[in-house]
């Protein structure tokens, strides 16, 4: 993974980031239920914009590579910045249309992980095809490695995947969905695939390659789409142990679920998590050490990473940023106005309007209150509704879901730099 060109070494490039992110560190800190506290930090400048800003400029910003002149100072400063730390081609067209017969269409899955596992069985079946072995870490439903399968019948597949019930639907779909040649071509075994794995792999596929006439293996490559969280570090930390593994092709996902350390009780949205895996790089970690201003790489950091991409943002309409802005924001407020020992929940359906229909009411139809010690539902009180009266007094005018949304579009136009920070993070002078 490239560094922007303007940057000739990861240790200036890291420090280059992680000041920016100490100066922002209000859009990523809390998570979005918890937006109002981020909204409160929000800059006026930054909220007048936001506040005004029509539908068409609101679904441009996030595209910071493009028309810097249409946007306030601060604004400029802000989209600058991340055009800086970003390669331009970070994410563009990652993968070569497919070509060839691609059964996995015709499959009940939805069409972006159709379009996922048919590009990216075509780019390892372009780069792999001289592995005996391929492993597919993570191997879920099977659905990757039977497009393989379908893409070059001579593969010889071991599927890992820790989850037993996935396992057995695996080996039952290689049995109803592809030719009885591929149950002996394919092998899906139950394994939670951790850093030290390398000698179970390495005895599973010697059986796999004997049963299929090669009495050794010495050349495998390992695979993964959603390899999720630590899972795409181990893959890593297995390939460059096994020397019979020349090549590793893998998709990493849920960044927010990496394992935190053991002397860590952190929670989902603590100011400071400290991670197995993250950060691996002695250049991000001594940039990290360095800061002196507030920096959160927390769980809702690392989640921000995984959150819709810029594309299908440009393609939001006034409507639909509207109605999610709204949802956003009665969320955070329905989170705002309880105690600390209880939970909101959103309702499975919504409890119908009645004839006294108020904005609190708004609150209650959507969302379930629950105690936090005994998990049982509770009902909203006169207190709740003084709470929410007294926040909705400082987002008037329908200010509140329009400022939510516009915490989100920062929040979007930040994603591609924290996912290509998360994705240079192992890669750059890295404790593998």
């Amino acid at each position: 993974m490239s560094m922007p060109r303007k940057f000739d070494n990861p240790e200036n490039y890291f420090e280059s980031v992680v000041d920016f992110l100490s100066s922002y560190s209000w859009v990523y800190r809390r998570a979005n239920t918890e937006c109002l506290v981020s909204i409160d930090s929000m800059p006026q400048d930054f909220k007048n914009y936001f506040l005004a800003v029509s539908n068409e400029m609101l679904n441009e910003f996030p595209f910071f590579h493009e028309n810097f002149d249409a946007f306030p100072a601060s604004l400029l400063i802000f989209r600058k910045e991340l055009a800086r730390l970003t390669p331009e081609e970070t994410f563009e067209n990652i993968f070569l249309e497919a070509t060839g017969r691609q059964p996995i269409s015709k499959l009940r899955i939805p069409k972006k992980k159709q379009h996922e596992i048919k590009h990216f069985a075509t780019h390892i079946n372009a780069n792999c095809l001289e592995a005996q072995i391929v492993v597919d870490l993570g191997s879920g439903l099977g659905y990757l490695s039977q497009a393989l399968y379908e893409l070059n019948k001579n593969y010889l597949i071991l599927g890992l995947e820790a989850d037993k019930t996935r396992v057995e639907t695996a080996r039952n779909r290689c049995r109803q969905c592809l030719p009885p040649a591929a149950t002996k071509s394919i092998s899906y075994e139950q394994k939670f695939v951790d850093a030290n794995s390398g000698v179970y792999i390495d005895k599973h596929s010697l059986e796999l390659a004997k049963n299929n006439g090669c009495l050794e293996v010495k050349n495998m490559s390992i695979i993964g789409l959603h390899a999720c969280a630590d899972l795409s570090i181990n893959a890593m930390r297995l390939f460059l142990k096994m020397d019979r593994v020349k090549s590793i092709h893998i998709i990493p996902c849920c960044y927010h679920k990496l394992a935190l350390q053991f002397d860590c009780g952190g929670t989902d949205n603590t100011d400071q998590n400290n991670f197995v895996n993250f950060p691996l790089s002695i250049a991000l970690r001594k940039a990290v050490n360095a800061c002196k201003r507030e920096l959160y790489l927390n769980r809702p950091f690392l989640r921000l990473a995984c959150q819709q991409t810029r594309a299908r943002w440009r393609r939001t309409s006034c409507e639909e940023h509207a109605e999610h802005g709204c949802r956003m924001y009665m969320r955070a407020l329905a989170d705002s106005v309880r105690y600390s020992n209880e939970l909101v929940k959103p309702r499975k359906r919504s409890l119908p309007d009645h004839e006294n229909h108020s904005s609190f009411w708004e609150l209650v139809k959507r969302f379930q209150l629950f105690s936090k010690n005994t998990g049982t539902p509770m009902e909203w009180q006169p207190i709740h509704r003084e709470r929410f009266q007294e926040i909705s007094e400082k987002y008037t005018d329908r200010q509140g879901p329009r400022l939510a949304e516009g915490l989100q579009c920062m929040q979007t136009a930040m994603q591609v730099t924290i996912a290509f920070l998360s994705l240079t993070n192992p890669c750059n002078n890295n404790r593998l």
